[in-house]
């Protein structure tokens, strides 16, 4: 049984067709909406509102360590979605980011289901912008040796300070960007303290008289201590002998 026709637009909607859309298709009324809405969209309601994504709300949603036993039923939407993310992800190493490690900050995520089948973080370097980072590409015999560390990492996360330890899997070459910051600071203050040595050296140097040092003779530069040697010494027993003659 064939469809009845569409009815017939009415006098007035023609109208309007004609005059106020000038006879646009589909599409090209929908590239007309599409740059009104580009031009005049943000000044109508809350452009921050109907711009946000779900990448947004897990940014801002996002903690780093969860507890386990966390109570689900009174979560809003955003706390949904970031605690999604967060069961998602693989918990035993750590992918961390070693571009400031100058001034000893560094960042730590954790790894993806994808890393985790690929191996990157486990069987490669953790450093995500190491050579060895990506296993696609290197073969087993141009991997350096690895080291998994235990790294006590600080954070701030709401307004407060808190703590984890992560364990990360690095080349010798990032290990030595991840302690070139304690290294560094090791090495300054023993420079400072061997200095201070010196300098408490020199000023009780100083105390003992002229700068010379205990037990040096302090003595006038022109008048020198005569040391006796033992030939020089007198011989009290010839001048004994010498009296008795005299008196015989």
């Amino acid at each position: 049984m064939p469809l009845p026709p569409p009815p017939q637009q009415p006098e007035y909607a023609r109208s309007v067709f004609r005059n106020n859309l000038d006879g646009e298709t589909a599409y090209q009324r929908h590239q007309r909406y599409v740059r009104s809405a580009q031009l005049y969209g943000e000044q109508i309601g809350d452009s921050s509102t109907a711009k946000k994504t779900d990448f947004d709300v897990l940014k801002k949603a996002h903690r780093f360590l969860r507890p386990d036993d966390e109570d689900t039923s009174n979560l809003s939407y955003e706390d949904s979605v970031a605690l999604k993310y967060y069961r998602n992800l693989f918990k035993e190493f750590a992918i961390c980011d070693l571009k400031h490690y100058k001034s000893g900050n560094l960042g730590l995520r954790w790894r993806t289901d994808e890393e985790v089948v690929s191996g990157a973080g486990q069987f490669t370097c953790g450093n995500s912008r190491c050579a060895y980072h990506d296993p696609e590409g290197l073969k087993a015999h141009d991997m350096p040796p690895l080291i998994t560390l235990e790294l006590p990492f600080g954070y701030a996360e709401l307004g407060e300070a808190k703590s984890a330890v992560v364990k990360v899997v690095l080349c010798s070459r990032c290990k030595k960007k991840l302690t070139w910051k304690r290294d560094k600071d090791k090495a300054g203050a023993s420079k400072a303290e061997d200095l201070a040595e010196n300098q408490t050296q020199r000023q009780r140097v100083a105390r003992t008289g002229n700068g010379k040092h205990p037990g040096e003779d302090t003595r006038p530069s022109g008048q020198k201590s005569k040391v006796r040697t033992r030939d020089e010494e007198p011989d009290h027993r010839s001048s004994k002998r010498h009296r008795n003659r005299s008196r015989e």
